[in-house]
């Protein structure tokens, strides 16, 4: 016979409300632990991603970063980082596939579209470039570069106006931008502004002394300016960096005449005129020079040159030359 023990059953029904009230609590911590080990895999995939990209093997890194975007698709800098291994190989299409993708997930990302800009500047597809470009900018207050590739492509286009405000913008941001202060100068000087253009071309200089670009365009500023000694100066300087740049020689002669001295003028620009024979600003500045010798015959063979290669140089000289002469009699 079974003896019914209140006492036992009310045990037993004890025991399994904990048990039962127990389990929702063990999943808790079953899926947090789950989820915890699933972020640091793909966590540990993208670091290791991230050594083989700093170590610049880009297919490893690719590698890694899949592996990561398989374990956990939604975060954005894995995708970045994708891209921007993509982008090194030069395997564009998929450098952007993964940037928009990058993009979908977290819109506010500024380098994405920057990265995109970078692609579509590369194959010249100047618009959408700008596009992305502009949206970096808009994201990023302090994104220098954008600002820089943006002042490239008013460049490309011949937007001076519109390069000179883009690179002074990367300028305000990042005050020792080397790119962005010499490209700043080249179009100064384009603008005719060859003050403005030999202060950046200084700034410049204390960062890289010896950057040809930047040392022959401050000597051809300060030429400009007719501050021929300080152009002999700094293009001497540049004559040690090539003996064999056109303008150096050529601009080395101007300011060489600049202070009265026309035999080295001479020299200077017939050696400007073996480096790039057939520049005719060259063979009519040469012309001038030994009109000024006396040596007649050879003047005339220089001019004769210059229409030769260009028949309106020749034009477009004698009306500078003759509005400088009435601008100086006034």
């Amino acid at each position: 016979m079974i003896i019914f023990n209140p006492r036992s059953a009310e045990r037993r029904s004890w025991t399994f409300y904990k048990a039962i009230k127990a389990v929702p609590l063990f999943l808790f911590v079953l899926l947090f632990f789950t989820v915890e080990a699933y972020c640091a895999s793909s966590n540990t995939c993208y670091l290791q991603g991230n050594k083989y990209f700093s170590s610049k093997k880009y297919d490893r890194a690719i590698e890694k970063y899949q592996k990561a975007i398989k374990i956990n698709p939604k975060v954005a800098k894995y995708y970045y980082k994708l891209a921007e291994a993509y982008r090194l190989k030069e395997s564009g299409d998929e450098a952007i596939i993964s940037y928009k993708k990058a993009i979908n997930i977290h819109p506010e990302y500024y380098s994405a579209y920057a990265g995109l800009g970078e692609i579509f500047f590369k194959r010249g597809n100047y618009e959408e470039a700008v596009q992305c470009y502009e949206k970096a900018v808009d994201k990023c207050s302090t994104a220098s570069k954008d600002h820089f590739f943006l002042g490239r492509i008013c460049d490309i286009e011949g937007d001076t106006d519109g390069a000179i405000r883009e690179y002074e913008k990367a300028i305000k941001i990042r005050p020792g931008y080397f790119d962005a202060l010499s490209s700043l100068a080249v179009n100064y000087a384009k603008k005719g502004d060859f003050k403005k253009a030999v202060s950046c071309y200084v700034k410049a200089r204390k960062i890289r002394p010896y950057d040809e670009r930047v040392v022959v365009g401050l000597g051809t500023a300060y030429t400009n300016l007719r501050e021929f000694n300080k152009a002999r100066k700094i293009l001497l300087i540049a004559l040690k960096i090539n003996l064999f740049n056109r303008d150096t020689r050529f601009y080395l002669g101007r300011a060489y005449y600049g202070v009265g001295n026309l035999d080295q003028a001479i020299k200077q620009t017939e050696k400007a005129l073996e480096i790039e024979p057939d520049n005719p600003e060259t063979h009519f500045t040469l012309g001038l020079y030994y009109d000024k010798k006396g040596w007649s015959d050879m003047a005339i063979a220089e001019y004769r040159e210059t229409w030769r290669l260009d028949p309106d140089y020749i034009i477009r000289r004698m009306m500078e030359l003759e509005r400088k002469t009435k601008e100086n009699s006034e």
